[in-house]
């Protein structure tokens, strides 16, 4: 077991011609297992498009990106995710129809299904320990009081709170999460801080994507930033505080460092 879990290795993504990541170079940067990663830059620098290569939303046009020594540039969502990979979206994704416990856990595979299962008595059991956990995730984002309540009830920040919970049930080894706080009110912003920290400090390594530096630059040990698709500074959160190539491109002229 190698120290680095994700890396991208020269990655390019082109729609029509247009090379919306890669540069000239191609994108490549590499994470240690257990870090906490943050993923900045202007709009339209590429960020959730890298995001969608790395999740298996989108194949990489030309590159690589390997998670934990397995090449999942051509893997499903469905595969990177059986890998221990969770994402988080821009636009929180819920279904309408269910509740919100029964939201957290849908993505859950239910290890004893099938009828001779219900036959000799082992569903129950088995749906008890998949509630539980559910239940157990809803808690850490502080919506147990909401679990019987329709996801049409939640405000933007709770929506936001119950995506990061359906992550949660499934112990992802690797967690992206796009814009994480965007909608989301101070106190929820608190919730979801003291959340990313412990994922943190139990091993779980993290990417986040986030405009809100305040919050991204306290809670991430080593920040990659991206400017049109490529590979602008990559560092520690104070280093590319102070790097001039980054206060002119994306924190602006008049930052103060």
């Amino acid at each position: 077991m190698t120290d680095t879990i994700l890396e991208l290795d020269g990655v390019v993504k082109e729609f029509a011609g247009f090379r919306a990541v890669g540069g000239p170079q191609g994108l490549s940067f590499s994470l240690r297992r257990g870090g906490f990663l943050g993923l900045i830059g202007p709009n339209g620098a590429g960020k959730s498009t890298t995001f969608n290569l790395i999740s298996g939303v989108m194949p990489p046009t030309a590159g690589r990106v390997t998670f934990d020594g397995t090449d999942i540039s051509r893997l499903s969502t469905a595969e990177t995710a059986a890998l221990g990979l969770g994402r988080t979206f821009q636009t929180p994704r819920a279904f309408a129809s269910l509740s919100v416990l029964d939201n957290v856990m849908a993505g859950l595979a239910h290890p004893a299904e099938g009828p001779l299962a219900a036959l000799l008595g082992r569903w129950k059991p088995a749906e008890a320990e998949l509630t539980g956990r559910a239940e157990a995730a809803l808690e850490r984002v502080g919506l147990i009081a909401r679990r019987h309540d329709s996801v049409a009830n939640l405000s933007g920040g709770e929506l936001r709170m119950l995506e990061v919970a359906r992550q949660l049930v499934r112990a992802p080894r690797l967690l992206l999460l796009d814009e994480p706080t965007a909608g989301v009110d101070p106190t929820l912003q608190g919730k979801l801080s003291e959340i990313l920290a412990g994922l943190h400090a139990a091993g779980t390594t993290l990417v986040v994507v986030e405009h809100n530096l305040g919050f991204l630059m306290s809670l991430a040990d080593s920040v990659v930033v991206l400017q049109n698709g490529a590979l602008l500074a990559e560092g520690a959160p104070a280093d590319i505080r102070r790097d001039p190539a980054v206060i002119a491109a994306y924190l602006g002229a008049d930052h103060d460092a």
